[in-house]
């Protein structure tokens, strides 16, 4: 895949919004970017692509440009608007009470709807707010070395040592928010974590930690089987957000549900079609319409478009 100097130049830009906001030196955050990714990257890079008149792009290997490409979601070719949706407004004022009072909420609500959405972007326009997608670090390990990656930790020793090292970071920060996405997926060890993590974010009179922890039903069922079976942790875990899960408040009957997706998904399709692709409109909102949720419309406009050029290119030839 050709990582194009417009891409490229979105990962730079990406990568100096990030250091402003985590308010560290070039060299601590290359250091950070290197452990988080895997890859080989210093403050020198930093340097050399800081300016646009001057940038030197082969101080980077293109395996990672690409890394950092989808890490920052660089790779659309076509910059996405956001539409105020129940799912996006909702989330968005959860997670701004989660990160001002130190509150733990636990979301829970139906697949597709844009719940990782709008928390990706409170997380990218926000200081101090750490996202975690617990379905591709669902272990204990994973999870742990995942969390001392962002703050540049070395991954050594063992993981209740770097667990330690890795919350006193986290309770630093000034006004911090945990967001883990797809928490039905995480491991048993991990509600552990999270319960000692309330502990020691608990300062008696606040809380030095905001949370927020995104699941569908998959996850409400986990952990009211785990409360009814008194698993280990689960009763102290519901009491670390008030026993309390929030929905979204869609209407639970399906066909009313789709009337108020409908206007969901329209409002998205209008703000994101391409002129070209009006007349396919009608086509690309049923078609999201049948997955129950807007997860799709991306998709969908991605692939009218493809065929379109396709279409273009078959009657040049």
């Amino acid at each position: 895949m050709e990582i194009t100097k417009e891409i490229k130049d979105k990962v730079v830009f990406n990568l100096f919004f990030e250091l402003r906001k985590l308010g560290v030196s070039q060299a601590e955050f290359a250091r950070r970017v290197a452990l988080r990714h895997g890859i080989k990257f210093d403050k020198s890079a930093l340097s050399q692509i800081k300016f646009p008149d001057d940038r030197n792009y082969s101080v980077i290997k293109d395996a990672s440009w690409l890394t950092l490409a989808r890490y920052y979601r660089c790779m659309e070719d076509q910059e996405w608007e956001t539409v105020d949706t129940r799912a996006y407004l909702s989330v968005q004022v959860h997670l701004k009470k989660c990160q001002e009072y130190g509150i733990w909420q636990v979301l829970c609500d139906r697949a597709g709807i844009g719940k990782s959405y709008a928390a990706r972007e409170y997380e990218r326009e926000n200081m101090n707010v750490i996202y975690v997608d617990c379905s591709e670090y669902s272990t204990k390990s994973d999870f742990v070395k995942h969390l001392a990656g962002m703050f540049g930790l070395a991954r050594t020793g063992g993981i209740d040592h770097l667990w330690r090292e890795v919350t006193d970071e986290i309770l630093l920060l000034y006004k911090p928010l945990l967001i883990l996405d797809e928490f039905g997926d995480c491991a048993e060890s991990v509600i552990s974590l999270m319960k000692g993590l309330y502990n020691k974010a608990n300062m008696g009179n606040q809380m030095a930690l905001g949370c927020y922890f995104i699941g569908a039903d998959n996850l409400q069922k986990r952990l009211e089987e785990g409360r009814r079976v008194s698993k280990r942790s689960y009763a102290e875990f519901w009491s670390r957000f008030n026993s309390r899960i929030t929905h979204l408040n869609y209407n639970k009957k399906q066909s009313l549900f789709e009337q108020e997706l409908r206007k969901e998904v329209e409002s998205i399709v209008d703000a994101n079609l391409p002129e070209e692709l009006k007349s396919e409109r009608d086509k690309i909102v049923e078609k999201c319409i049948v997955t129950n949720g807007v997860r799709a419309i991306r998709n969908e406009i991605a692939i009218q478009k493809m065929l379109l050029k396709k279409k273009a290119e078959a009657e040049n030839n």
